[in-house]
């Protein structure tokens, strides 16, 4: 998925400077506006992406989660309605507004253009310049350009900061380029690398015969060892703004690098880097420090910066080095990732550099095996550590007001160790026994937080623990356009028929009524719509219905299993002006079951359904009713089937902010 996601938005970093000149504008840490304060009150929200009420639950009932207990027995502990899909931008961008989908336009992490079918990222896109001027090699942009967040709809804070509420927004998701309606935010999930893309890693490694066709998520880099050293490249953000041609071996002419220089010490297992002007020393199996790197662009513009870290994974026989995507520097930053700007320089003055990059941990290196599990769990590590010192830094600085600060390392560390700690996952046997406990950890790690802000909860102050959705295995694959394809649905050119996997511009759109896009959306080829749109609008739903009823009768052979739970109609499930452009079906697979990625981004395999292979083991796009997230409240609960979207406005009404008219959700206090 990351590679087609990393070749739609890899466009000039430069571009975005454009865009953040505003940015670098930015007032003081102020929160004016007509109305009065809400004195003293507080509310404090962690949001805990991915917990699990089951998981939660278990560990309660053995005595391993005493802080959430304790605030379970003080006010309300149920499960939350999410959205479908239960998807982290989809949910998260329903908090955020008070939306449904249909609202805020965000229905998958994946979309895609009805006029061209092409899928794209969903949270956020590069946009031209308006107006740009061209000085020999170098076209500068001078009006408009640079990044801009594709949700729609007002963030609920901001109705607080109008009147002169604090409103702390520490890393919500789909909240790039960074909100200015907030006291202070630090943009999340959705935050690109510096080369801009969803997070590019580097590898380096000096075995011929290690190949990787197919890599996703990252480039590799083959060197040689000449007297025991090493000399490459690490290479930055492509300026597209230089006109010059590609050179003729296949590199990009305009992307910038900065000298990559290691030595390999010839008796011991360490090695000597020298990147960015700085020397440092590593350890087989250690990581670096982050480390700050600048990449020249242009005369006028100068350089941008960003902060990388470095694992030396063998020194010998063959010499292997990882480079995490280089993140964009939250000292220098060449786009907006903190507002104010200056707020990410005072945190880094404190702190140092920190992880800016929307999903921190490198979920595509474990995927294609450039880290294993031990590797992973080293930098799972780092990032927990840095983001709990980011709580411990701000928390004491909060008063009033509301502060949300989110921790994604319990969703991300459970997709990719679920299968070390479910004995029945395909890949069990394959995964490190170690690490069998690791997502229990990270629960009562989460714990301990809870109980640090426990003490802070009283008459005026409502606090609430809240996840996205919960998790399920992810065992086998379902390649829903397959399916559409073998029940005649999907139709692919003549000259892509014998192909064994196919890609989105093998379909044959005027023979096709519906494909898939995105982890669970099924469009219909909609005549007024797409491109080469083939259904009438009258007769959209009863092929709906019928695809619904087909698709939930599906069995696995292998299993005797249904893999798809219950198929969505979006009209059921959406409200909004979006709604129209949405998916028509939202497809829930039964837990052990998912999507392909492949399927996700319109491509055709062989198999229907087959054993998933990476280490990607836990999920939560199934059926939204399977897998809801968790509510905890300091105060009982109005209701017995709280949703995500009752969040916002029972946020706005602790404060005695009335529930704006476009909101889907009510008040949780009774």
């Amino acid at each position: 998925m990351n590679r087609l996601i990393n070749g739609l938005n890899r466009r000039s970093f430069v571009r975005l400077l454009a865009g953040s000149a505003a940015a670098g504008l930015a007032s003081p840490f102020t929160a004016c506006g007509p109305g009065g304060r809400a004195a003293g009150k507080r509310v404090i929200v962690l949001g805990l992406d991915g917990l699990d009420p089951k998981i939660v639950r278990a560990l309660m009932d053995h005595g391993r989660l005493p802080n959430i207990k304790k605030l379970a027995e003080m006010g309300a502990f149920l499960p939350l309605t999410t959205t479908m899909p239960a998807l982290s931008p989809v949910a998260w961008s329903s908090f955020i507004t008070g939306l449904t989908p249909g609202g805020h336009g965000i229905g998958d992490f994946i979309a895609r253009d009805p006029a061209t079918y092409m899928p794209f990222f969903s949270i956020y896109e590069n946009r031209d310049p308006d107006l740009t001027v061209n000085l020999g090699d170098v076209r500068l942009p001078l009006i408009g350009g640079g990044p801009a967040n594709l949700r729609h709809g007002r963030t609920f804070w901001s109705y607080l900061t109008e009147r002169g509420i604090p409103a702390w927004i520490l890393k919500v998701p789909t909240n790039f380029p960074v909100e200015e309606t907030a006291t202070r935010a630090i943009s999340g999930m959705g935050t690109p690398d510096l080369i801009d893309s969803y997070g590019s890693f580097s590898y380096y490694t000096s075995d011929p015969f290690e190949l990787y066709s197919s890599l996703s998520g990252g480039v590799a880099h083959h060197v040689e060892v000449r007297n025991h050293r090493i000399e490459t490249k690490l290479f930055g953000p492509i300026n597209s703004l230089m006109t010059r041609p590609s050179a003729n071996d296949g590199t990009h002419a305009n992307q910038s690098f900065v000298s990559l220089t290691v030595d390999v010490d010839p008796d011991h297992d360490a090695a000597l880097l020298q990147v960015g002007g700085r020397s440092l020393v590593l350890k087989r199996g250690e990581y670096s420090d982050w480390v700050k790197v600048e990449f020249d662009l242009l005369p006028v513009i100068g350089r941008v910066s960003g902060i990388v870290r470095f694992l030396v994974k063998q020194v010998r026989p063959h010499f292997q080095l990882y480079a995490t995507p280089i993140n964009v520097d939250p000292e220098s930053q060449a786009v907006p990732v903190t507002y104010p700007k200056k707020y990410g320089a005072e945190i880094a003055r404190d702190l140092g550099p920190f992880w800016t990059k929307g999903l921190p941990c490198d979920t595509s290196a474990l995927d294609n095996r450039i880290l294993n599990d031990e590797q992973y769990v080293a930098q799972a590590e780092l990032i927990l550590e840095e983001r709990l010192a980011l709580f411990h830094h701000q928390w004491p600085r909060f008063k009033d007001g509301l502060f949300f600060f989110y921790v994604s390392s319990t969703d991300q560390d459970a997709h990719m160790l679920w299968r070390n700690m479910d004995e029945t996952h395909p890949k069990h046997r394959d995964a490190d026994a170690r690490f069998s406990g690791w997502i229990h950890h990270l629960y009562e790690r989460m714990d301990a937080l809870v109980g640090e802000v426990l003490p802070a909860v009283d008459d005026s102050t409502l606090l609430l623990i809240c996840s996205d959705h919960g998790f399920a295995s992810f065992g086998r694959r379902f390649h829903l356009n397959t399916w559409l394809r073998d029940n005649g649905y999907l139709t692919l050119k003549n000259e892509a028929r014998k192909k064994s996997e196919t890609n989105i511009f093998d379909v044959d759109w005027s023979q096709t009524a519906a494909y898939g896009i995105g982890f669970n959306g099924l469009y219909l080829n909609l005549q007024g719509r797409e491109k080469h749109g083939i259904v009438e609008l009258e007769k959209a739903g009863a092929l709906a219905a019928r695809l619904a009823r087909e698709l939930e009768s599906v069995v696995d052979d292998e299993t005797g299993r249904r893999p798809i739970a219950k198929v969505y109609g979006k009209h059921e499930m959406y409200l909004g002006d979006a709604t129209p452009d949405l998916a028509e079906l939202l497809v829930g697979y039964a837990p052990g079951y998912r999507n392909s990625s492949a399927s996700v981004l319109g491509g055709v395999g062989r198999k229907t359904i087959d054993v998933n292979p990476m280490a990607w083991s836990g999920d939560h796009s199934m059926a939204r009713d399977l897998i809801p997230g968790v509510l905890l409240s300091s105060r009982p609960v109005a209701g017995a089937r709280p949703s995500i979207l009752d969040l916002p406005v029972t946020i706005l009404e602790w404060f005695g902010v009335s529930r704006p008219e476009q909101m889907a959700g009510r008040s949780l206090l009774g």
